[in-house]
């Protein structure tokens, strides 16, 4: 018996699972993760490093280049920037650096399952804003209640997943207001942006209490490098940088990164395409009688209206190796996630939901 005691031992209480793959990657459809449908050609890769000099991977990263790029595609100046490990890697840094066990968190629910977690890790109280499953609207009423309770931070991603309901620039603008008067700091997650959403970085210089993070993981399509950044005032940039690592990521994710931000058309004609794609499959649920939500993002949520055709249409999924998200809690456990790829990628998934519904 390990007669070491951990100073944290709350920590014993949080589950953590490596979720093996257990999917048909070569084979099957895959819509369960939003990540990019399409696979990268394969000299993709090969072609940048082909690019680096030879000493590329012999020496330390150095990612002057990256926040320089950045900075330029985002049009703000490289002291707002902190690369980070992903939006996790953000999110990560300010519960670690701004807050205190028994801090009151607010985060619109269901959404993405890491705000719990570093709620666990780091002690705070996390409350749910809950979606009305009537409208797919977030509960403004309990919005604000819970914004003129003064906690001391909002994560607010928009557009949020697995429901979306986006809020305009001016109504962030609102929030912004709203949260500044009663101290608590508002962090947008801009996970999804570049599916139609706005980004609400132009008012990063006008709120002191404002944060966005950002990824390259869904709207440039590259989980793998597990790349992201935030993007604030220079004075919370400051003090957030003094936690950063000695060195925020590697140079082979910095290199990839860079070339999506110099060809950055490349991204642009894919996320059109999904556009197209995401429009074309609303119809087709519309036409078929369902409720089939989302618009600025590259997933849509489908209300399969019974058990009995959830389990229907989950069972064809599964022998057809179409692999979306499910399992969601009431008043939602009879939809489905999907992501979505361009339209000739999803034919297999349109099938399976034509030959069941």
């Amino acid at each position: 018996m390990n007669k070491n005691k951990f100073p944290l031992p709350h920590l014993n209480k949080i589950k953590r699972l490596r979720i093996p793959e257990n999917r048909d990657l070569s084979k099957g459809l895959r819509l369960n993760r939003n990540e990019k449908v399409e696979g990268w050609p394969k000299d993709f890769l090969i072609n940048i490093y082909k690019s680096k000099p030879d000493y590329f991977m012999s020496i330390y990263p150095d990612l002057s280049s990256l926040y320089k790029k950045i900075s330029i595609h985002d049009k703000v100046r490289e002291s707002n920037i902190l690369v980070t490990s992903g939006i996790d890697g953000a999110m990560k840094t300010i519960w670690e650096v701004y807050t205190k066990p028994g801090d009151r968190i607010g985060v619109p629910g269901p959404t993405y399952a890491m705000y719990s977690v570093y709620s666990n890790i780091f002690k705070t109280k996390l409350i749910e804003i809950p979606y009305k499953f009537d409208s797919f609207k977030l509960d403004r009423k309990k919005l604000k209640k819970f914004i003129d309770s003064k906690p001391k931070i909002l994560f607010f991603p928009n557009p949020n997943q697995p429901i979306e309901d986006t809020f305009s620039l001016e109504e962030i603008k609102n929030l912004a207001k709203e949260t500044h008067k009663n101290g608590t700091m508002l962090v947008i997650d801009e996970a999804y942006l570049y599916f139609g959403a706005k980004s609400a970085i132009s008012l990063i210089n006008k709120f002191s209490n404002l944060i966005i993070m950002r990824t390259f993981s869904k709207g440039f399509g590259m989980p793998a490098i597990r790349l992201g950044y935030m993007v604030s005032c220079k004075k919370n940039m400051e003090f957030f940088s003094k936690t950063r690592f000695a060195h925020e990521t590697s140079s082979l994710s910095a290199a990839v990164a860079e070339y999506t931000l110099e060809n950055f058309e490349i991204i642009e004609n894919y996320n059109n395409e999904v556009i197209i794609s995401r429009d074309k499959i609303k119809k087709i649920f519309t036409d078929l009688g369902c409720r089939c939500h989302g618009q600025l993002g590259n997933y849509l949520l489908i209300d399969l209206k019974t058990q009995k055709t959830y389990k229907k249409i989950l069972k064809s999924f599964d022998k057809e190796k179409v692999y979306v998200k499910s399992n969601f809690s009431a008043p939602w456990n009879n939809c489905i996630l999907i992501t979505v790829g361009p339209f000739k990628k999803m034919r297999k998934f349109i099938q399976v939901i034509k030959k069941n519904l």
